[in-house]
């Protein structure tokens, strides 16, 4: 944890609330780096540079109705997932915005990737400084990361039982017409080489809280440090991760992306 640093996430040209924040941590011992978002960057080269500079906690400045944003979320939804999985930790992540938010009227109900990032308050340096030596997990109920390359394109890493084993698993795609082209088993963190695919599924067409979603899975055993990898094309903004006994698809979790 010697060189981590956090990383803040400016969403506004200003400079002036980033640059009080890193004079509020200077005496922790924290170093700041950070960018603009996104500066000409995509989520994917965005999270390399993070990545890169071993950032230990995030903290994302700027305008609430921004941040509110449902294009802005997605990505840094996928930003966070893939720092997550390239760090093999978690990553907290914090929040100092100005305005006021949107109402909440109409706001969608499932869990998200960004539900947990907090509001910065009091004697928020030292909380900072906390969380990233020890992050907390994110109270997923199942296990979501992401790995991406420019070659070999944008994977999900999940498993539908945290922590368990499992057999079978499914994963669907809902929005921006995002489908999955791809899949895999094998140990968790990073891209198997070669897998055993039972019993496939693709294309599985069904609707879940009044959303459609369309699917791949396999039978396969998945034992707690093995992951089941898909394959994205296109960016979706809702995502289902269930299990298949008996061929059958049971009860799934929905995580939207933002």
């Amino acid at each position: 944890m010697a060189n981590t640093c956090a990383w803040f996430i400016n969403l506004s040209d200003d400079e002036g609330t980033a640059q009080a924040a890193a004079r509020q941590l200077q005496p922790y011992g924290l170093p700041v780096k950070g960018q603009r978002w996104p500066q000409g960057l995509s989520w994917l080269a965005a999270a390399q540079e993070a990545a890169a500079a071993d950032a230990a906690v995030i903290v994302l400045i700027g305008d609430a109705q921004r941040f509110a944003d449902p294009g802005l979320r997605r990505d840094l939804a996928l930003f966070r997932l893939m720092l997550h999985s390239r760090a093999g930790r978690p990553l907290n992540g914090f929040t100092l915005l100005s305005g006021e938010p949107p109402s909440a009227a109409g706001r969608k109900t499932e869990l998200s990737v960004l539900d947990d990032w907090e509001p910065l308050s009091g004697n928020w340096p030292a909380k900072l400084v906390a969380r990233a030596h020890a992050p907390i997990a994110p109270a997923w109920p199942v296990h979501l990361g992401l790995h991406a390359h420019e070659r070999l394109g944008v994977w999900l890493e999940t498993h539908p039982h945290a922590g368990g084993a499992t057999d079978g698993a499914l994963v669907g795609v809902s929005g921006h017409d995002a489908k999955i082209d791809f899949h895999a088993v094998g140990p968790k963190g990073g891209l198997p080489s070669t897998t055993d695919n039972q019993y496939e599924i693709k294309g599985l067409q069904f609707t879940a809280a009044g959303t459609a979603f369309e699917a791949w899975g396999l039978r396969n055993p998945i034992a707690p440090d093995e992951r089941y990898y898909v394959r994205l094309e296109g960016d979706p903004d809702l995502i289902a991760l269930g299990t298949l006994p008996d061929g059958e698809l049971q009860d799934v979790t929905l995580i939207r992306l933002g």
